[in-house]
């Protein structure tokens, strides 16, 4: 069962390849909608930021990835989205779901636990995407969830998240910003 968004505020949905991409291009989102509002970003209940830089034999899996993403998204529904929402803001998570089924998919979770996954999410107004330059050192892991995988699996994630995002765009459940 997805949260109850309020009617009076718009949800838009940004979805990243590199992180240092995430507040610039909100605000470019923000402004051309000539709206009051706000940003929600990544990691606002400091889950990746805590494990960044664990000492642990054992990586967790994708699995694992995707249900802390889904409760740091939970974090930022509850106590930022919201709320905003219901003081008629306009308000851009950045990331939103699109990122989760992304890595999920890469990862090989099935849809179906996905959708199970987050279906607490309501659904945004409009979902965005920006895929980033993805030349030159990848960013650090806590810039963004991409960089954060791609740091725990010892891969550069940032091509195969353009690839679905490109997909995404092919198929008009996004659109470039």
């Amino acid at each position: 069962m997805a949260l109850n968004v309020p009617a009076s505020g718009k949800l838009l949905s940004l979805d990243i390849v590199e992180g240092r991409d995430a507040i610039t291009a909100a605000k470019k989102l923000l402004k051309s909608r000539s709206v009051q509002g706000g940003i929600s970003t990544w990691d606002a209940s400091s889950i990746f930021f805590e494990m960044n830089g664990l000492e642990v034999n054992d990586k967790p899996s994708p699995r694992t990835l995707v249900l802390l993403y889904a409760a740091d998204l939970f974090f930022r529904l509850r106590w930022e989205i919201i709320p905003a929402l219901e003081e008629g803001k306009c308000v851009v998570a950045v990331p939103y779901i699109d990122t989760g089924y992304a890595f999920g998919k890469l990862s090989g979770l099935s849809k179906k636990w996905l959708d199970e996954v987050f279906r607490f999410a309501p659904q945004a107004s409009e979902h965005f995407r920006v895929n980033g330059s993805g030349s030159g050192k990848l960013g650090a892991p806590t810039s963004g969830f991409v960089e954060f995988c791609s740091s725990i699996l010892d891969e550069d994630l940032r091509v195969k998240f353009a690839a679905y995002f490109d997909d995404l765009e092919r198929r008009g459940a996004c659109r470039s910003i």
